[in-house]
């Protein structure tokens, strides 16, 4: 039996500390907010934007958002009155607001949805934008940074095909792809 001690103990060990992980890993995933935005694409016209921000629910239950508003910025304040504690705030101002939507969209379960949303112009040198949920289950402040600016003014662009390649096989085809990318690289 003490032959054995040594490969009990290893292995209640890689057990526990298993268990651990587990429970930390559920712990955190569940400590996540279930929406994120993937993706926003704005469809800028001369007075106003479309906004089509495509959501995707991380959760196993279906998530309601109630109300949704986009602003560019959000502002900090800190504050001491007369005889209290100084304060830190977060605020967020009505004129760095793009939208206020208080339309009722339900994301499915480990869905994926896209909104629609008409607001103000947006200018195309904001990288990031912040937008405030209220759902179903509580209120969420989510930053995208993977914005797409498509302009809507109704001028034509053409473009001509420089090259194009068909290939059977993905690997031949990524291989072409960098090359291209490598040589057009050189070129600029």
């Amino acid at each position: 039996m003490a032959d054995y001690k040594y490969v009990v103990d290893a292995l209640s060990s890689t057990a526990a500390l298993i268990a651990i992980i587990t429970v930390l890993w559920s712990w955190f995933k569940n400590s996540q907010m279930p929406l994120k935005i993937e993706r926003l694409v704005v469809h800028n016209k001369a007075s106003e934007s479309t906004y089509i921000i495509v959501i995707k629910n991380s959760k196993t239950y279906p998530v309601n958002i109630k109300s949704s508003a986009c602003y560019t910025k959000s502002s900090y304040k800190v504050e001491k009155k007369n005889n209290q504690k100084p304060e830190y705030m977060d605020t967020l101002s009505l004129s760095d607001n793009l939208f206020i939507n208080n339309d009722s969209f339900e994301i499915g379960a480990n869905g994926h949805t896209d909104i629609r949303i008409v607001g103000q112009h947006l200018n195309t040198d904001i990288t990031k934008l912040l937008f405030t949920i209220q759902t179903s289950h509580g209120y969420h402040q989510v930053w995208c940074s993977n914005i797409i600016t498509v302009d809507m003014t109704g001028k034509i662009q053409c473009f001509g095909m420089e090259k194009m390649y068909d290939f059977d096989s993905k690997f031949k085809a990524r291989r072409k792809y960098y090359w291209l990318k490598l040589v057009n690289l050189f070129q600029k």
